[in-house]
C-alpha cells in the first residue's frame, strides 16, 4: 500500500479563483483529505462548510481571511484554521496546504 504522495502533477479543480491538486489518499485513511491550493487574488465568494473543518498551512505568499466577519492577516509559515459552520472566504496571492477534517464533499458547502 502506498505511503508516500507526491503533489499531482494536474489540477483537480479550478473555481472561484482559486485551483487545487487533490492528494488521492482516500483508499489509505478516508479522515482527512489533502490538497494543494494555489490563488493569484483569492476564493472570490463567501462559503460555508457544513461538516468540515479546515486547516490551511500557508506554504508561500500573503493575504487575509475573513472568518465570521473578523478579518485575519496571514503569510508564509501560518496555520488559519476555520472551524466547521463557520462563514469565510479569503484574499491575496498565496500557496497553501488544505486539509478538512472530515472528508470534504462538495455537497457540504455552501456559497453564500
Amino acid at each position: 500500500m502506498k505511503h508516500v504522495f507526491k503533489i499531482p502533477e494536474e489540477y483537480s479543480f479550478r473555481k472561484l479563483g482559486i485551483k487545487g491538486k487533490n492528494f488521492d489518499t482516500q483508499e489509505l485513511d478516508n479522515k482527512a483529505k489533502f490538497c494543494f491550493i494555489e490563488t493569484e487574488k483569492g476564493h472570490e465568494t463567501k462559503i460555508r462548510q457544513k461538516e468540515c473543518s479546515f486547516y490551511y498551512f500557508i506554504l508561500e505568499g500573503q493575504g487575509n481571511f475573513e472568518i465570521n466577519g473578523e478579518i485575519e492577516e496571514c503569510g508564509q509559515g501560518e496555520l488559519v484554521i476555520i472551524p466547521n459552520r463557520s462563514i469565510f472566504r479569503y484574499s491575496g496571492t498565496m500557496k497553501m496546504l488544505l486539509i478538512t477534517v472530515p472528508w470534504w464533499y462538495p455537497e457540504q458547502e455552501e456559497t453564500l
